[in-house]
């Protein structure tokens, strides 16, 4: 269970969540590009400080400011795939997906490795170069890579938006699968509302107004219910 309820000052606006998260899934974080729901996935990653507020998972409390608790990053168990993939261009694919565990002190399964590797359809890639992959294979090295760090849950910050269609669309059939096949539950960023029917189960609206106010949803993304994914409107800056 991930408990967060954080708010953070950002220049002339301020983001806050409250919300508590449950089981196994992908929740996705919906809203318009400066809403704030890049700035909440680093502030449950451990990559920004919240101002005030808790976040809890599974127990483990990651930050709390009242009580002064603030778990560094590489403590709190979590694989992050960005919008670039972020791989080491000196190293092959497999030492890419093996630096993931030595980084986070997580040890090393093989049977895991080779889950993840036949999950994500990286055997016949292991022994290239990254310099050698297309973009659509080194996004599934990194969302790979980040499977292997992870321990507690994946978050991923608009991970198919440097892709064509197509790619996207081969992508979302991966990411699709991990939750039930890994048991990870998933944090995803975007605003493409493509991505958000397809993959999500559950959806938090990431609005900007005053402040940033998250609400948890739970529509039939095929259906009425999905009038509640309409971009919200207004102003909007960096966040």
């Amino acid at each position: 269970m991930l408990e967060v309820r954080v708010r953070k000052r950002l220049g002339d606006f301020s983001t806050g969540a409250d919300f508590v998260l449950d089981g196994v899934g992908i929740t996705a974080l919906y809203g318009p590009s400066g809403a704030g729901k890049t700035t909440l996935l680093n502030m449950v990653a451990g990559l920004v400080v919240p101002d005030e507020g808790r976040i809890v998972h599974n127990g483990t409390v990651f930050f709390d400011a009242a009580e002064r608790v603030f778990l560094p990053a590489r403590g709190r168990g979590v694989g992050y795939v960005f919008q670039e993939h972020r791989l080491f261009p000196h190293l092959s694919v497999r030492n890419n997906l093996l630096f993931a565990p030595r980084f986070c002190g997580r040890p090393y399964s093989r049977s895991f490795f080779e889950r993840v590797v036949a999950l994500m359809d990286l055997g016949p890639m292991l022994g290239r170069g990254v310099g050698s992959l297309s973009g659509g294979e080194s996004q599934r090295v990194a969302i790979g890579r980040a499977l292997l760090a992870c321990t507690s849950f994946l978050l991923m910050d608009e991970p198919l938006a440097s892709l064509d269609a197509r790619l996207r669309d081969e992508l979302m059939g991966y990411i699709a699968t991990i939750p039930q096949a890994l048991g990870v539950p998933v944090l995803y960023v975007s605003h493409a509302e493509e991505e958000i029917r397809r993959l999500a189960d559950r959806v938090l609206i990431v609005e900007r107004e005053k402040e940033t106010r998250l609400r948890s949803l739970q529509p039939d993304l095929h259906g009425p219910g999905c009038e509640a994914l309409r971009m919200p409107q207004g102003p909007v800056g960096k966040g």
